[in-house]
């Protein structure tokens, strides 16, 4: 076989340039401080440290969720805490006005008080995040949910619960809605209510107390008292249905209900009892406060006054109640969002391990084969430079 110059020329060429290759792809590594930086380096690592990313990318997502709704909750927390304080003050105001020793004005002082306790209550509903939504407007995150309106406090939000996916499969409500927390708190015992009929003359004062949702029907009736120590029950077409001995503080039982009847009704003097009905925490506080506004000068309008303070009570408790459920629900998520995030954490660091075990460059075996292949180049260059001497005519 005949090697010509030419060809110990270029097959010298051709050893440089593949040292220079290797060496200026180590050199990249090093700067980079990659084993990988594209795919034709490892098409196999490559396509692990994508698939890798990806997971991670999904664990940051998650990570981001749970900030936020912890963010959210949180300011929730608050905002309930605060609801209950009103609320307590409320409570607190209704049993003052129901003492023997508040006179007239100091109900309507009390009343005064009322009304600014109920305006603190809507600028809670409208609470706002760090980001400036709503916390309590459902998905109408941007709208104000709370507005004063001719009939009372109107509620533009929704009733949807938004929720933040927090891990796979896994998704948490970031909130809880006005309506449900102010808005549809029933009235009386939860099951009915019970109230006396306008025209009265008795002391007779009546509140609904333990009905069993699971046997009341849900119909209309009456106590109708025959005498003061006498009633009878009628439904809604006005037939008796059931007649009893009043015993002041005892139980009025009737298909399903709990009724307790105290004061001093007189004969001809009804009490409705009717399905309890939703009311919002602000008609409980304006109801409360326009009672207290009225004269109570005689037995009838301070009877009237007082079945106002006692549903009020009621009612009060209740919200109160409400609030509490929901405070203890938030606690729960937050809390079960420590868990989560503690768990994605760990996953998310085990991920982002493995994606530097396969992209990251091994620094001192880097090095090592750097400096290798630098010489190697230079010997390469030394026997180029010593095949390009050769020449027959230095032999003739």
């Amino acid at each position: 076989m005949r090697i010509s110059t030419q060809m110990l020329f270029q097959q010298g060429l051709n050893g440089m340039l593949e040292q220079q290759a290797r060496s200026a792809k180590t050199l990249e590594q090093l700067a980079t401080g990659q084993r990988v930086n594209r795919v034709s380096d490892d098409p196999a690592a490559a396509a692990r440290i994508q698939e890798l990313d990806r997971a991670v990318s999904q664990q940051t997502t998650f990570l981001d969720n749970i900030g936020r709704t912890r963010q959210r909750l949180s300011t929730e927390e608050g905002s309930l805490e605060s609801a209950g304080t009103v609320i307590r003050r409320v409570r607190e105001l209704a049993v003052q006005a129901a003492s023997d020793t508040t006179g007239s004005e100091g109900r309507r002082l009390i009343a005064v008080e009322l009304r600014q306790r109920a305006e603190e209550l809507v600028d809670i509903g409208n609470s706002q995040s760090g980001e400036g939504e709503f916390i309590f407007a459902g998905a109408q995150s941007q709208t104000r949910p709370f507005v004063p309106d001719v009939g009372g406090i109107r509620y533009d939000g929704d009733s949807v619960r938004r929720g933040q996916v927090i891990g796979p499969g896994t998704t948490m409500a970031e909130g809880d809605t006005g309506d449900d927390l102010f808005m549809r708190i029933r009235n009386g015992d939860g099951v009915v209510a019970a109230g006396s009929v306008t025209g009265n003359t008795g002391t007779g004062v009546i509140r609904a107390d333990g009905s069993d949702s699971g046997v009341y029907d849900g119909t209309n009736f009456t106590i109708r008292f025959t005498d003061p120590e006498n009633y009878e029950i009628r439904n809604a077409a006005n037939t008796v249905v059931d007649t009893g001995a009043y015993q002041p503080g005892g139980v009025v039982s009737h298909n399903g209900t709990q009724l307790v009847i105290t004061g001093a009704p007189a004969a001809g003097d009804e009490f409705a009892v009717t399905p309890a009905r939703y009311e919002s925490a602000f008609a409980t506080i304006s109801n409360l406060a326009d009672a207290l506004e009225q004269s109570a000068n005689s037995d009838v309008a301070r009877t009237s006054q007082r079945q106002a303070i006692d549903d009020a009570l009621a009612q009060l408790d209740r919200n109160e109640t409400r609030l509490l459920e929901v405070r203890a629900s938030v606690g729960a998520r937050l809390n079960t969002l420590d868990n989560v995030q503690e768990s994605q954490e760990s996953l998310r660091f085990s991920l982002e391990t493995l994606v530097s075990d396969v992209r990251d460059l091994n620094y001192p075996e880097a090095i090592s084969r750097l400096q290798q292949e630098l010489f190697t180049l230079q010997a390469s260059q030394q026997a180029f430079t010593r095949i390009q001497g050769n020449s027959l005519f230095r032999f003739l």
